[in-house]
């Protein structure tokens, strides 16, 4: 199985390289586009409700708090209620169409897909209700995942203050316990994301669409987890033996530093299409090989069924 899922990789990426890269490119300027309007319209605000953007610097102090002026508070919240509606366009806009073209390359080999228009239609779509459900998910998966890695750190952290051997072996205990079942968590329900778009369901149906899929699979999901780990430490070395060689401050200052650091970025740059046909593919794959068994099941039962007849 994951042989066939790291000829399959090699195969997406070949097919659609340049196709990625030309999207995140212009993902990426689509992104710095909003952030250049939310600044602007930051700006705006302020000049029209007559708030001094010099006073945004007092904010580290402490003491100035209490003598903020309304008109400042409330040109905060509408500042925060504009970053809000910002994030749900761009998550509409731009995170949506993306994550729905890398899902449909990498589903079919027989099929050619037309990866801009994809995402093109996936912009089209308009898809608020969509960028919703990304966040509601995203905030289910960090109380859920999140909140048993948490609490395993902290038991490994508080392990070594504790002065009864007692308390100590079970600080320990709870600790790996608590990072064993979050990175577990973490694993089931990477698909999550993925089945939300791909299939337009529900925050809850799309938790419990992970975890169909990665039942009886979590072998696979570990290799392929483990291989796209091990690929991008490959890719990152040369940028690490630059940091390596280039320690004092006259050195990060050379031309020969800036040149090295531009060849380590250009290099793991290079690698970023296959990064991502490495995210996506095995959720495709799965579910490619979960139709494979049940029409083979189906096959035998239908098999069995005529000759009974």
């Amino acid at each position: 199985m994951f042989k066939d899922f790291l000829k399959d990789s090699f195969f997406f990426t070949k097919r659609y390289y340049g196709y990625i890269l030309g999207l995140l490119v212009i993902s990426f300027i689509l992104g710095t586009l909003a952030v250049v309007v939310l600044l602007i319209l930051g700006i705006l605000l302020a000049m029209l409700m007559g708030v001094d953007m010099s006073t945004l610097g007092l904010l580290n102090d402490k003491n100035v708090f209490p003598f903020l002026s309304s008109k400042f508070i409330f040109y905060i919240i509408l500042m925060i209620l504009l970053f809000i509606m910002w994030v749900l366009l761009v998550l509409a806009f731009i995170q949506y169409p993306l994550v729905k073209t890398f899902i449909e390359i990498t589903r079919e080999k027989d099929i050619y897909k037309k990866p801009f228009e994809i995402f093109f239609a996936g912009i089209k779509e308009k898809n608020l209700m969509m960028a919703l459900k990304i966040v509601g998910l995203g905030f289910l998966l960090t109380l859920i995942v999140g909140s048993i890695l948490f609490i395993g750190i902290i038991g490994i952290a508080f392990s070594t203050d504790a002065v009864d051997n007692l308390a100590r072996f079970a600080l320990i205990i709870i600790g790996i316990v608590g990072i064993v079942l979050g990175v577990y968590l973490l694993l089931r329900l990477m698909f999550a994301n993925a089945a939300l778009v791909d299939k337009n369901i529900g925050v809850i149906e799309s938790v419990k669409e992970s975890l169909k899929l990665t039942k009886g699979k979590m072998g696979f999901v570990i290799a392929a987890y483990i291989y796209s780990i091990l690929v991008s430490i490959v890719f990152q070395i040369p940028v690490y033996i630059v940091d390596t060689l280039f320690k004092t401050e006259t050195s990060q200052e050379s031309v020969l530093f800036i040149i090295l650091s531009l060849i380590g970025f250009v290099f793991y740059l290079i690698a970023v299409p296959y990064f991502i046909v490495l995210q996506y593919l095995p959720y495709n794959f799965i579910n490619s090989y979960n139709k494979g068994v049940n029409h083979q099941d189906g096959q035998i039962y239908n098999t069995d069924e005529y000759v009974i007849g």
